[in-house]
């Protein structure tokens, strides 16, 4: 069965109006990629287009960033695959060639203008695709060179599925999606992110209950390059604001009062984060802040 989306892609085909941009837009990475491999293997009448040798994908997780940079758009490193070197040459294959740029929205303003130019005339039989959750981050000279079409997420079907395949429990799979705010979030983890995030939860649980119990999530990350440890450091406290969250109008207003003070300082900690203060540095404050507020309160925070 065609998706929808695709649909429209054959429709346009049929009327030779396929654009040279395509922005892909959704809440599920999965459903994103998948849909550009989808088109992909449309427009290079191949049912492997991660095989083709005209398809070239730029991931910025593949490459251990957070998100593409200038040099993944214009030729400046050796060695650096770049929108710029993938277009030198002519298709190897027919006339056709596609070039996918996952997670467009989390590309630098510099990264997004040296894009401009290709995205408004690439090179003949050259289609790009771009994937991104929030259009808001994309410049609007960039967005006004893409066809815009809308990616449905998976179902709930397709998501317990997905979860059963990875041998996730569908208590587990709630804790998970509680935690990223994300129904498709936790099938977009590695096994071992899961497995930290399901641990931190049931330190969390004895938390809530005893106050004088260990924070666990409160470790400073560690090892990897320093984007890694900011990643798994928003995960963390990303998951404890959504775990508060779900359970704070569950419980007696003493508790709730001492889970809102913590939200209140770790929303501090992830803005923080964000803000491109080093991640230890971060979670230090945030463990000090925490244990001078249970040395003030004998209740905890």
């Amino acid at each position: 069965m065609t998706s929808p989306f695709l649909n429209r892609i054959q429709l346009e085909s049929q009327r030779n109006r396929v654009a040279d941009a395509y922005l892909l837009l959704g809440n599920s990475r999965i459903r994103l990629r998948s849909a550009t491999e989808e088109i992909a293997g449309f427009l290079l009448s191949t049912p492997t287009p991660m095989e083709h040798p005209d398809f070239a994908v730029l991931d910025p997780a593949a490459l251990g960033i957070q998100g593409l940079k200038v040099e993944h758009i214009a030729h400046r490193k050796e060695g650096v695959e770049s929108v710029e070197s993938l277009l030198r040459f002519r298709p190897s294959e027919g006339d056709s060639r596609i070039v996918a740029l996952y997670e467009a929205d989390r590309m630098g303003p510099d990264a997004q203008a040296a894009l401009l130019k290709t995205a408004e005339e690439p090179p003949a039989g050259t289609t790009l695709l771009l994937t991104a959750q929030d259009s808001a981050q994309l410049l609007p000279a960039l967005l006004s060179r893409c066809r815009i079409h809308r990616v449905p997420s998976l179902t709930s079907e397709e998501q317990l599925r997905r979860a059963a395949s990875m041998g996730l429990e569908d208590s587990d799979y709630l804790i998970l999606q509680s935690a990223l705010g994300n129904t498709d979030a936790p099938l977009e983890l590695s096994t071992s992110d899961r497995q930290v995030l399901l641990s931190l939860y049931q330190g969390f649980r004895e938390w809530v209950a005893d106050p004088s119990a260990p924070m666990p999530w409160l470790y400073p990350p560690e090892g990897g390059k320093l984007a890694e440890q900011r990643e798994d450091g928003q995960r963390r406290l990303g998951a404890i604001l959504g775990w508060i969250a779900e359970l704070y109008p569950q419980l007696p207003s003493g508790t709730a009062d001492r889970l809102d003070r913590t939200a209140q300082l770790h929303l501090v900690a992830l803005a923080d984060i964000r803000g491109q203060i080093t991640p230890g540095v971060v979670f230090e404050d945030l463990a000090a802040q925490c244990e001078a507020a249970v040395t003030s309160d004998g209740q905890g925070l």
